[in-house]
């Protein structure tokens, strides 16, 4: 079951209503919410539902045991402190094998067996290891990365180890985060998990109008790129001409951005209503002017994780990674790749962002200097003509590297990238008729104005509309539903996220 099936329509309304009817206590609140939240995975996966179950027991109970043996003053050298960080490291060791272990058999042992038969195979021996084609538990990528998170910072003394295995358990299955994220952490939403969760009318509001926007971005925006303008190219790149290209791949951006975006807030809007915030997961990331602001507002929960429990730990480690923080990015984006999926592809992808990454680092350290040297530099640098091509070449780099993320295999990869070149195919993809092209130019106007909210004439105008009466605002929220249900009819595709 995922957010945009006619499943979750019925799902949803009736656990909620339920929900707001249990006793006003954490304890209740948790325990149905729980039952819900396994009901829920048990739609994608009731086979592997244990995994989830065993999962969250041993972490909790790993946590416990870092918490409790942790040597309170982690400076002095005694025999017993010496022991004691012993004990926490092993525990810590083990959370690492298990979360990670269990992430590699299912998502990484048959990438890995593949690529040791054909290195075997350049060398004329025959292949050595069975390909093992295993179906992968539904949110693992994320409920994997949300207990490491908790236990890393159990363990850096950063949060307390929680007590109740009720509440942890909650934690990590809440049902709107489980399938694609929002990635949390233990130390922001187990305190709202402690306590008795209520919501105001204003709440209720904000939250199904957030919920609306994120349905509509998939539901519409996200699927009819994809039907009507990325499939039908990337599937015979060979026929059409070099704008249809560009226009496949730039259409592919935007599919990309509203699934994912539509699903975060399709989550944290749906958690809204259970009184428990989610962290925002995407900032209007094509106003980015940077690689490092970029990822700052595409998954900034996923970069956030990595920066946190990689890069930094890493990077100020006394050995050797401390102080290098190209290696340090460069692990990180392949992290990154990996964690999207298992095939070349996304390593590709990985690498050619953190090599992304190192060129803008080292371009700030060395414009830095420039600015040091004369100020007239820093003059340069806040010009809109600064500002515009700094935009440019962010957006075009992002884009272009989304080339291997969606063409699978070598061969397909180059003809697509040629094709960006020189291709003596038609303009443009044929489509039934004028609707079709009405659909993605309504698509483009909702990015367009997405990220226009962002400028302050336009952020003002967003204001006097919240400002109006609400019913002339339901007026406006219902004429806008007929408009999508008559000219845009939902395509219902999965999310591409949750592949993840």
């Amino acid at each position: 079951m995922s957010f945009s099936d006619i499943e979750f329509a019925f799902f949803l309304p009736l656990v909620l209503l339920t929900f707001w009817c249990v006793p006003r206590r954490a304890a209740a609140q948790n325990l149905f919410l729980l039952g819900a939240s396994y009901l829920f995975y048990a739609t994608w996966s009731l086979t592997l539902l244990p995994l989830l179950v065993a999962s969250t027991l041993v972490d909790y109970a790993l946590a416990r045991y870092i918490d409790t043996h942790r040597p309170a003053n982690r400076s002095e050298d005694t025999p017993a402190v010496r022991s004691a960080r012993r004990r926490v490291r092993v525990a810590l060791a083990a959370s690492l094998v298990w979360n990670l272990g269990l992430l590699c058999w299912f998502k990484y042992v048959g990438f890995f067996a593949t690529a040791l038969n054909e290195l075997l195979g350049l060398f004329g021996l025959a292949s050595a290891l069975p390909v093992l084609e295993l179906a992968l538990p539904v949110g693992i990528s994320y409920y994997t990365l949300i207990k490491l998170g908790y236990v890393f910072d159990v363990y850096l003394g950063r949060a307390k180890a929680c007590r109740n295995l009720l509440t942890f358990a909650t934690f990590v299955a809440f049902f709107p985060q489980i399938v694609a994220g929002p990635i949390v952490r233990g130390r922001d939403l187990l305190p709202q998990y402690e306590k008795p969760r209520s919501v105001t009318p204003a709440a209720l509001r904000a939250a199904a109008l957030l919920f609306l926007v994120g349905y509509v971005r998939k539901a519409y925006v996200s699927d009819v790129l994809a039907l009507n303008l990325v499939n039908p190219i990337f599937a015979q790149p060979e026929q059409y001409s070099v704008l249809a290209h560009w226009a496949a791949l730039l259409g592919f951006a935007g599919q990309v951005y509203c699934d994912f975006a539509g699903y975060s807030e399709m989550a944290i809007g749906c958690a809204a209503f259970f009184g428990v915030a989610l962290p925002v997961n995407f900032d209007r990331p094509f106003l980015s002017r940077s690689l490092f602001e970029f990822w700052r507002r595409w998954h900034i929960t996923l970069n956030q994780w990595l920066f946190d429990y990689i890069y930094n730990l890493l990077t100020t480690s006394r050995g050797w990674f401390r102080g290098r923080l190209d290696v340090g990015l460069m692990l990180v984006f392949l992290a990154s790749g990996l964690w999207h999926g298992a095939a070349w592809g996304f390593v590709i992808w990985g690498v050619l962002h953190g090599v992304g990454l190192v060129i803008n680092r080292r371009w700030d350290v060395f414009y830095r200097g420039l600015c040091r040297k004369d100020r007239v530099w820093v003059k340069r640098r806040k010009t809109r003509s600064y500002a515009v091509a700094a935009w440019a070449l962010t957006q075009i780099f992002f884009v272009l590297t989304l080339l291997p993320f969606r063409v699978p295999g070598w061969e397909p990869l180059v003809v697509f990238t040629t094709g960006l070149v020189s291709s003596a195919g038609q303009a443009l993809v044929e489509v039934p008729g004028l609707t079709t092209y009405f659909g993605l130019a309504c698509c483009a106007l909702f990015l367009g104005a997405e990220h226009l909210l962002a400028f302050e004439p336009f952020r003002r105008l967003g204001a006097t509309f919240f400002r109006l009466p609400a019913p002339a605002r339901g007026l406006v929220y219902g004429l806008v539903v007929v408009f999508l249900v008559v000219f845009l009819p939902p395509a219902g595709g999965a999310f591409i996220y949750a592949r993840f």
